[in-house]
């Protein structure tokens, strides 16, 4: 690997959302709109600077007092953008712990690459240092989930360890990833 190259991959890393994002996540909100996915994200309402940056403070704040809406029981969760500098790549979710439905369906880490992206190792790299944020955390198991016809995420996810568990009653493949030596992921 060239010395261009390797640096441009330690350049990529997790940062916490912030405004300097704002032209590259509308570019890779309206990518991910093409396909259907995250609708629930309207680009006009954060076409503005300003509206972008207060959007990026209220996501960071609702996921310290865990209030989005997974499940009935709200958990705290942190929100980190997978970056290369000011270029939008993708993110993760971090459930800092587990309620019924995230049992099923979520898991301790839900992440997603922007189209544009994908296909270049982002998922993978992303997901390893997503797991040393969740041993610093203090999570000595992480919980994932994913499609069964989900081919990419599943060798991504055991590319980094996760171990499959069983199929939740959602019908999602459950894939525990051991962080602790010392642990042991629940049954």
């Amino acid at each position: 690997m060239g010395r261009r190259t390797l640096a441009a991959v330690l350049a990529v890393a997790l940062a916490d959302p912030a405004p300097r994002h704002h032209r590259s996540f509308l570019d890779a909100l309206a990518e991910y709109h093409r396909e259907g996915l995250h609708t629930d994200l309207r680009p006009e309402l954060l076409a503005e600077p300003a509206a972008f940056a207060r959007w990026v403070e209220e996501m960071r704040e609702a996921g310290l007092r865990g209030e989005a809406p997974f499940g009935r029981d709200r958990v705290p969760h942190r929100i980190l953008w997978w970056a290369d500098g000011d270029d939008y790549l993708g993110r993760v979710r971090l459930n800092l712990r587990l309620n019924d439905e995230l049992t099923e369906f979520g898991g301790h880490l839900g992440y997603d690459i922007r189209p544009a992206a994908r296909g270049r190792g982002h998922a993978t790299t992303l997901l390893r240092a997503s797991l040393l944020v969740a041993r610093e955390a203090g999570l000595d198991d992480v919980l994932l989930t994913c499609a069964p016809e989900n081919h990419a995420s599943r060798r991504v996810i055991e590319r980094n360890g996760g171990v499959l568990a069983d199929t939740s009653s959602a019908g999602r493949l459950r894939y525990w990833c051991r962080l602790s030596p010392r642990s042991r992921p629940p049954a």
